[in-house]
């Protein structure tokens, strides 16, 4: 994890993380701790206050049965001998003059000690009954914490009072507190070195994905798309599922380079072979003008080709409209049964060729819907062409139109017993560029207009096809009351 950490560059995600995170973490463990040590001090000396309080009336209650001097001192030096806790506090014992005379740290000569430095001050709240501390500091350096409590006893029919007073050095509070607040300090980086080593992988768990990321997405933007991200299948989150989207994307965009250069060889194809007869019988008739026969056929054959020359252009231009949105509808009430007549009446020339029989019954109960009657003759003879083109000699073409009031929707059939499509490509049949296993001469893009045409007038085209018995095409169109309940 160290080497991860090092590994790290301080820019990007990673400089924000340091910057923003770790800083946030810093701050938040400086502010905890300077708490919690100023929480620890108060209550290391809120306890040395309460430790003196106790001391103080503790040696009060010993002296409870004193009545004379002599019982003071008997009790004070019992009090001094059985005191147990000469580590934390000493207790001072001062006469009636001031004069220390016991204490619990050993006996006290009251000659040497006949000084104000031993006299005992005493600072008693009344209302809580309890000793003030005070502190003071020795010649030496040390600091006390002090609390004094007066006594008193009437021997003789005088009145004497004696004081108790209790010593509590700061300085060993003060060191135990210290070691406190380095641990404090050496578990608060431990902490926050923890969390960034842990952070630091984990900030790079996702930094050196989002690096592969960029890595692979410049090989696409360069037109590599067979490249792929590496990726721990085991790990499942949102990298995972970014990577996994951004592979399935170039592998779409692969599969569509295919097909769009398949789509311009095959376009090129399409466009050289009417070009080629084209400038075949152009030379042959300009060299037998004495031929009327064999002019008429090449001119005939001239104008077929250029005709077909024109419809794949056309193709190509609402495709390329298609695809900027530039393609525009003209929308007017519009007759769909005389529109597939019209289709069909355009084709019938080539069905009568090719001896496929095409079957159109006009209904009577078709409503006039809202549409661009151009386009929609266009997507009529797209389907139909189709049907022809994959349709064997004496075979059929049928189409079938049905108004479903209920729906208010108008259902167009168009059925063939051609060799129907392979289950493979029925999916990516309506695709830009697809072309089909067993697809015949044409640009790929004659469906693909067909099915944004209907969509654009609210419809949709839906086929259904089986190898060797034939192929569907139904299209759907709403009426111009449905269209406007919508």
């Amino acid at each position: 994890m160290a080497k991860t950490a090092k590994k790290l560059k301080l820019h990007g995600l990673t400089g924000r993380w340091v910057t923003n995170v770790l800083s946030v973490v810093f701050a938040v463990l400086f502010v905890v701790g300077v708490v919690l040590a100023l929480l620890l001090n108060k209550l290391y000396y809120d306890e040395a206050d309460e430790f003196v309080n106790e001391k103080c009336e503790e040696a009060i209650q010993a002296l409870n049965e004193v009545k004379t001097t002599a019982d003071f001192a008997m009790v004070a030096k019992s009090y001094a001998e059985n005191f147990t806790e000469h580590h934390a506090a000493e207790v001072q014992f001062f006469d009636c003059d001031g004069v220390a005379v016991l204490s619990t740290a050993g006996y006290v000569d009251p000659a040497q000690h006949e000084d104000t430095s031993w006299q005992a001050k005493e600072l008693f709240d009344e209302k809580t009954k309890k000793v003030i501390p005070w502190e003071e500091t020795t010649p030496e350096g040390e600091r006390l914490l002090m609390g004094a409590r007066s006594f008193g006893f009437s021997e003789n029919k005088v009145d004497h009072t004696v004081t108790v007073r209790v010593v509590v050095s700061l300085d060993t509070i003060d060191r135990q507190f210290t070691m406190i607040v380095v641990a404090i300090i050496i578990a608060g980086l431990a902490l926050f070195l923890v969390i960034a080593i842990f952070g630091a992988y984990f900030i790079r768990s996702i930094v050196s994905p989002v690096n592969g990321l960029s890595q692979q997405a410049t090989k696409i933007a360069h037109g590599d798309f067979k490249t792929r991200i590496q990726i721990d299948k085991r790990r499942k989150d949102e990298i995972t599922a970014l990577c996994d989207t951004i592979n399935h994307m170039a592998e779409e965009l692969g599969s569509t380079e295919q097909m769009k250069n398949e789509f311009i060889s095959s376009v090129s194809h399409e466009l050289r072979t009417p070009l080629t007869a084209i400038k075949g019988w152009g030379e042959t008739v300009a060299g037998s003008l004495d031929d009327p026969v064999l002019v008429r056929k090449g001119m005939s054959v001239i104008v077929g080709e250029a005709e077909r020359l024109s419809g794949i252009v056309e193709d190509l231009l609402d495709f390329s409209r298609m695809q900027d949105g530039r393609l525009t509808y003209d929308m007017a009430p519009c007759d769909v049964v005389a529109e597939m007549d019209e289709a069909i009446l355009s084709l019938s020339a080539n069905a009568a060729e090719q001896k496929i029989h095409m079957d159109f019954t006009e209904p009577n109960n078709i409503p006039i819907i809202e549409g661009d009657a151009d386009r929609l003759q266009q997507v009529f003879v797209n389907v139909l062409g189709n049907s022809l083109k994959y349709t064997p000699q004496e075979g059929h073409v049928v189409v079938d139109m049905k108004y479903h009031p209920d729906e208010n929707e108008i259902e167009i059939m168009i059925s063939d017993t051609g060799r129907g499509i392979d289950p493979d490509d029925l999916d990516h049949i309506k695709q830009k560029f697809y072309k089909g296993k067993d697809a015949e001469r044409g640009s790929g893009i004659g469906l693909a207009i067909a099915d944004e045409i209907v969509a654009a007038h609210g419809g949709r085209l839906e086929i259904a096809s089986t190898l060797r018995v034939g192929t569907t095409v139904t299209i759907w169109l709403p009426t111009e009351q449905k269209k406007s309940d919508r």
